[in-house]
């Protein structure tokens, strides 16, 4: 983990300029960073190239903490299954892993942990054309509410919500085969604790071809 908080340090704070979170020890923690919260990190080569993280919505996030404005009073989806997708990022650069920029590994992995451990939704607090892109990738979104003016630049409230049909469209457009993720073994899904992730099984048939590349970068759900 701290491979991850000195990354998100490196890439919110020294790389992006977000002074408000800078701390003197180099890492970067909110408190959002709790044990329910779920971090995705992307590693190649040892190193951490790519990173986000899910917060579920039943518990202090932050559109319901720190902006909860830009709904303009209106409600948004809560629920166990539906958790807040925040704090995503890539190194800066052309990392390419197996021929494929980090970014596109980064947002299929997502989505596949997603589907893997039965989250149905996320909503997402981000830039209108980003939510072009992830409509364009097969994610299903809805707007849950008009864009807004923050300090960052614009933003937009959305649903995004995963699909094996979306998943797959991923996979197509990227040039992405078998999974993406590194299910270490038992690791419990943070859903339903009483069961093991596993991964889906229309993507079991590729991974023994893809394990190499697996070895060479892992996406760790923790």
């Amino acid at each position: 983990m701290e491979k991850i908080w000195r990354f998100r340090h490196e890439q919110f704070v020294e790389r992006l300029g977000w002074e408000a979170i800078r701390r003197s020890d180099g890492l970067e923690i909110d408190q959002f960073d709790h044990e329910r919260a779920l971090h995705l990190a992307l590693f190649h080569e040892d190193a951490v190239v790519g990173y986000t993280r899910l917060l579920p919505t039943t518990e202090p996030h932050l559109l319901s903490d720190v902006y909860p404005q830009i709904m303009n009073g209106q409600t948004w989806p809560r629920s166990p299954d539906i958790f807040e997708w925040t704090r995503c990022v890539v190194a800066k650069g052309e990392i390419l892993i197996n021929e494929v920029p980090a970014s596109h590994i980064l947002m299929t992995g997502v989505m596949e942990f997603c589907l893997v451990a039965g989250i149905t939704s996320l909503i997402v607090e981000t830039h209108p054309k980003l939510v072009d892109l992830l409509i364009s990738t097969g994610w299903q979104v809805t707007k849950l509410g008009s864009p807004s003016l923050l300090e960052d630049g614009i933003v937009v409230p959305i649903q995004a919500k995963p699909s094996v049909a979306g998943l797959i469209r991923h996979h197509q457009l990227y040039s992405i085969e078998g999974t993406t993720l590194l299910l270490e073994p038992e690791l419990h899904n943070p859903l339903k604790p009483e069961i093991t992730l596993s991964h889906l099984p229309y993507l079991a048939h590729t991974r023994a071809r893809s394990n190499h590349k697996t070895n060479e970068s892992a996406y760790l759900a923790k």
